[in-house]
């Protein structure tokens, strides 16, 4: 007899899409030096860069540490709750997201666990010091590897705790040559994303300002959102070269995330939000990913407390009609409170219509199944990623 439990698939391949908040609650995972106040392998919270200060994070000795997370409040403003886990530099990234034989887990979880589920991103940072690297496709071997990895801890991750996340990668020890990188439209990691670009010169990626930008962002608005401004950084490099001169187009064509600017605007703004997965993937962007994993967390938290209730039952052993309703109106409210009233899904107020939809068949035998069957669907915002204009003279006469 399995342990009673909640199971919620995510439905995938209805979209038909063709070629400060709770939710910003984050974890950072960066190599690091240990200070006084600072271990490695253990988790912390901060919400400044004053409590930075006082874990004796500097910049003479975590340099790229210290430059990442004063970058991520200058974007995202101070006050806001980052989970941190310096990890030593002999340690590879790929392995952050390997489970251990000996413990059961991958040193990640340790950031996930301290945290309780509140953390619904996770943000990478490597070292300098490390002069050999060995580059595949591009980028030094381990994004790719992490990426994998990554996934699969997320996925499983997601399945034993009902608290998905995704994962944010630095993009780190990129030469510079787009030829040589590989089409992340090939993978099937639709819970992680690449950045390439920093706001120095060298082999690292700005993770602080992405990290910044989705904290303050709500989760149907995408990080390139030009109705949001610029981003905080006055500096951006791809590689060694100037963001504005880089054949950025290149990067997106193969599915990176990366800064970009706008004729007519001044400042910065990243190029999209993809994942590294197919654009037919429901979850290709992080925006559509982070929609679904919040009504993943709201359908669960309203959903537990049904599990083991017992209910009265039809002759035929099928649920009560009433009870199906009361299931169903249960989760639309919750899903309608916590997203559609914030404007996180595709509503329309005038046709009554909520962008939710819940559906329990009240034909289910649940005596000789013990088991609820419930359908539901939230309809996301779309995005104007091409905007066509014809524009010509007009000299007829009104």
């Amino acid at each position: 007899m399995n342990l009673p439990k909640i199971t919620i698939d995510f439905d995938n391949g209805v979209l038909g899409a063709v070629a400060a908040n709770s939710d910003g609650v984050f974890g950072l995972v960066a190599h690091a030096e240990a200070t006084e106040f600072f271990e490695l392998n253990k988790p912390y919270m901060v919400k400044s860069m004053k409590q930075v200060a006082q874990l004796g994070i500097v910049s003479s000795t975590n340099q790229n540490l210290y430059k990442t997370l004063s970058e991520f409040y200058k974007e995202s403003g101070e006050g806001r709750e980052l989970w941190l886990l310096g990890m030593p530099k002999s340690t590879k990234t790929s392995n952050w997201f390997s489970v251990d034989e000996v413990t059961g887990k991958a040193p990640v979880e340790k950031l996930l666990d301290a945290a309780n589920g509140k953390l619904t991103g996770i943000f990478t940072k490597c070292s300098d010091d490390n002069e050999n690297l060995t580059i595949v496709n591009g980028l030094d071997e381990e994004v790719l590897l992490t990426a994998t990895n990554a996934q699969s801890l997320a996925e499983s991750y997601t399945k034993s705790k009902y608290a998905p996340f995704f994962v944010v990668l630095e993009g780190y020890g990129f030469t510079g040559n787009v030829i040589e990188l590989p089409n992340l439209f090939e993978y099937s990691n639709n819970r992680v994303s690449i950045l390439l670009g920093d706001t120095e010169k060298g082999k690292g990626s700005a993770i602080g300002i992405v990290a910044g930008r989705l904290a303050k962002n709500q989760v149907h608005q995408n990080i390139g959102k030009v109705r949001d401004g610029a981003l905080s950084n006055l500096h951006a490099y791809i590689a060694n070269e100037p963001a504005e001169t880089f054949d950025v187009e290149a990067l997106n064509e193969k599915g990176f995330i990366s800064f970009r600017t706008h004729v007519g605007k001044s400042g910065y703004y990243f190029t999209d939000d993809h994942t590294a997965s197919p654009v037919s993937d429901d979850y290709h962007y992080l925006t559509n990913r982070r929609v679904i994993d919040k009504a993943y967390r709201i359908t669960y938290q309203t959903l537990i407390n049904y599990l083991l209730d017992d209910i009265d039952l039809e002759i035929d052993g099928t649920i009560n009609p009433i009870y199906a309703k009361c299931i169903e109106g249960d989760l639309e409210n919750a899903l309608v409170s916590l997203m559609t009233n914030y404007g996180e899904l595709s509503s329309n107020i005038e046709n009554r219509d909520n962008g939710v939809k819940i559906f329990v068949d009240p034909s289910q035998n649940v005596v000789a199944t013990s088991r609820i069957n419930v359908v539901a669907r939230v309809r996301p915002h779309g995005y104007n990623r091409f905007v066509d204009v014809l524009l010509g003279f007009d000299i007829t006469k009104k």
